[in-house]
């Protein structure tokens, strides 16, 4: 009899609330699929689409893993812990889905090659028209190695795809790894992180797990299951606690001690109206007698004699009572360790110092869910809010420290908080994530970095949710933006000017012709010595720099000639300047102004390609019938000029052109040079050739202001053009 009652006691003895917090720790299952092709490769991808597509295809593995997290308690000294079951879908590959599979994995991989080549292209123009001593140029090559490396990736996996699709031998695998974390918080801190194996488990339902070295770490309580359920829940007027690990925001929370919460309340009559709180997947329930009374996992609540069955569904009845009682053994001799030790028979951990309550909280529409300090928010717990939910950690009733927002746009935002803001940390929704700091109203603020879902990429400074500030832009179908930015718009690139650059002139009559007065030009003596004084200018060291090339005016429309044309072009070639002539373009028809421009350019070989001057304001414009006549006329001057010439002709256009008409021109005109005219302190954002940054700089030589312009790319680059690109 006595023997029974010890028995009795030792099974279902009742277990304080204090060691049901300390018995409930975090479930991590790190899961990926596995594409093995025979004598080829392993892919690796981390889910199945509902197209059942893979999701994430890589070639290296750490980059697929999906984490689910739950919360987890022993029920036995042999290290059987439950669980909530994972909630990835594990669906078997036939070989007809495997080779659907197979082609819808390419079209994606075609895809994002793709997106990777045109951001690779723009990068490398960057590249070629830049160099270390512009501002951001190390950043964007820095994203230029990540993207390189993203497309070697897809790349590696275009290769072992259609070697599968071409007949290797090909299959689908899941794998999976599992951990325990259980946390001990007070004076001596310190977290168990134990490795798992799965030992049975229901799809949708719970899991038992198992340590990998059978035990129960020493100072972690565990539950006790009792296969009464009808008992434990129908004692009169019972109250019933749900332990909730609401911390689960991945390795964050853990690496931040987050430890789980309790929270009581009144048991109705059934026992699936037990209210519990968001992220309780996997909390055990249980009475305040201390017997675990069931487990909430995926939406219902499994009874204690469903835990008891399925605690010992991987093994017989007997084999699991004397794995438990081994451990029972190893269990006592180490509380036995730990007397002579100390001299104490504590087998639990330090418990906090500060007594913390566990209850609800509610004023109007909010209401909070966890710890409690004088009826104030304090440790962890959950805030629902009219606008949406904090998990995480609370001080004093405000946000401080690790946790997740979520508003009711859907957007996430998980990070250290403190006083009650989100300082940095991390916003996901709809177009992508953004990881940097933050303002008090969850606006992006101080620096940080977007990355789109269609490729995009900023990192930069931003000012209440807006692009504000220094930074780049990488964006498919744009070029690179590195530079300032004003409210979310791009106002360009300052340029830093130096002896290194490559400038030039281009002039007309109005550089001889000053009032009544006729002027020369010393062509010996030609030296920039200012660049202009209509906007302020990032300049290195004395501006006096060399002039390496020339561009003069020769006609404009059908009837006018600059009468200095002549004359100046043979002084250009005699001193040894690149030389090259450029049409005025009118309304008349185009086909005729480049035969008068040819008639009177008198060009050799040698020669710098002709430019077309097109500065036609919106009145001309409609007036020659809208802007498609304008690119169709223009495209035959080009067209004509070019062939007559064996060279590739430049078009001159300022940046309201550029803004207003060049995104719609026909992709033939766009395939020509540009020479953008802007004036402002900022560097046109285009693919061009040349820019012309003032119309008012200083040349030695040369009485009154100058057009200054700068080839867009380094001496060497400028020598290769003058080699390729000159009229034949």
């Amino acid at each position: 009899m006595s023997a029974a009652v010890v028995a009795g006691v030792l099974l279902f003895s009742p277990a304080s609330d204090e060691r049901c917090r300390k018995g409930v720790g975090e479930a991590c299952t790190v899961s990926w699929y596995e594409l093995e092709v025979k004598g080829v490769d392993t892919l690796y991808f981390t889910s199945f689409g509902r197209d059942g597509l893979p999701a994430g295809l890589s070639s290296r593995q750490e980059e697929v893993p999906r984490i689910f997290r739950s919360n987890a308690f022993f029920v036995a000294w042999s290290g059987r812990l439950l669980t909530a079951a994972d909630s990835l879908t594990r669906p078997e590959q036939k070989p007809e889905d495997l080779h659907k599979m197979l082609r819808g994995a390419l079209a994606q991989l075609t895809e994002k090659q793709k997106t990777c080549t045109v951001l690779l292209d723009e990068m490398d123009y960057y590249r070629r028209t830049h160099s270390v001593v512009d501002d951001g140029f190390h950043q964007v090559m820095a994203h230029d190695e990540e993207i390189r490396a993203q497309a070697e990736d897809i790349s590696r996996c275009r290769q072992v795809v259609e070697a599968a699709l071409k007949g290797a031998t090909a299959r689908v695998r899941f794998r999976a790894e599992r951990t325990v974390c259980f946390h001990a918080t007070g004076d001596t801190a310190r977290m168990h992180r134990l490795a798992c194996r799965l030992l049975s488990g229901q799809p949708q339902g719970m899991e038992v797990w198992q340590t990998i070295n059978g035990k129960v770490p020493y100072g972690i309580p565990r539950f006790r299951l009792v296969p009464f359920p009808y008992f434990t829940l129908r004692l009169p007027g019972s109250l019933f606690s749900v332990c909730a690990h609401w911390g689960s925001h991945g390795r964050e929370a853990a690496a931040h001690g987050v430890c789980p919460s309790l929270v009581r309340t009144a048991m109705p009559k059934a026992m699936a109206a037990v209210p519990l709180v968001d992220g309780g997947n996997g909390a055990p329930v249980f009475g305040t007698a201390g017997c675990l009374a069931g487990m909430y996992a995926h939406g219902r609540i499994w009874d204690s004699w469903e835990l008891y069955r399925q605690s010992m569904a991987h093994a017989s009845w007997a084999w699991c009572v004397w794995e438990d009682a081994k451990a029972w053994g190893l269990h006592l001799r180490d509380a036995w360790l730990h007397w002579k030790e100390t001299g104490t028979w504590q087998t639990d951990t330090p418990h906090a110092s500060r007594l913390l309550e566990y209850g609800t909280w509610q004023e109007g529409d909010t209401s909070y869910y966890g710890q409690l300090a004088d009826g104030i928010p304090e440790g962890e717990g959950i805030m629902k809010f009219p606008n949406g939910t904090y998990s995480g950690n609370w001080q004093r009733g405000r946000r401080e420290g690790f946790g997740e927002w979520t508003d009711t746009a859907g957007r996430v935002f998980l990070g250290h908080w403190r006083a009650d803001t989100l300082q940095r940390g991390t916003c996901r929704d709809s177009m992508g994530e953004y990881r940097g700091r933050f303002n008090r109203n969850l606006e992006a603020h101080g620096h940080g970095r977007h990355t789109g879902k269609d490729g995009s990429y900023y990192s930069g400074q931003w000012t209440d949710g807006r692009r504000n500030g220094f930074g780049f832009s990488v964006c498919p179908g744009e070029v690179v933006k590195c530079g300032v930015w004003r409210r979310g718009i791009f106002r360009g690139e300052q340029m830093l000017y130096h002896a290194e650059r490559v400038y030039g002139i281009d002039i007309s009559k109005y550089q001889h012709v000053r009032g009544r007065r006729v002027y020369g030009i010393d062509w010996p003596r030609l030296r920039i010595t200012h660049l202009g004084h209509i906007s302020r200018k990032k300049v290195e060291g004395e501006v006096d720099y060399p002039v390496s090339f020339v561009y003069i005016k020769c006609t404009e429309g059908m009837t006018v000639r600059n009468p200095y044309y002549a004359k100046d072009l043979r002084a250009a070639r005699r001193h040894g300047y690149p030389v090259g002539a450029y049409h005025f373009f009118s309304t008349r028809p185009a086909r005729k102004q480049a035969a008068y421009f040819l008639r009177h350019a008198n060009l050799k070989r040698g020669d710098l390609p002709p430019m077309l001057d097109m500065e036609l304001n919106d009145r001309k414009i409609a007036a020659m019938g809208g802007r498609d006549v304008l690119f169709r006329e223009m495209l035959t001057w080009l067209d004509i000029v070019g062939r007559r010439t064996g060279t590739t002709p430049i078009l001159y256009v300022n940046q309201n052109f550029v803004n207003r008409h060049l995104p719609f021109a026909p992709e033939a005109l766009k395939a020509y040079p540009v020479w953008v005219a802007r004036y402002g302190e900022y560097k046109p954002y285009v693919h061009l050739l040349y820019w012309q940054l003032s119309p008012d700089g200083t040349v030695r030589g040369i009485r009154g202001g100058v057009d200054i312009d700068v080839f867009n790319g380094s001496k060497a680059q400028f020598e290769r053009y003058l080699q390729t690109q000159t009229v034949k």
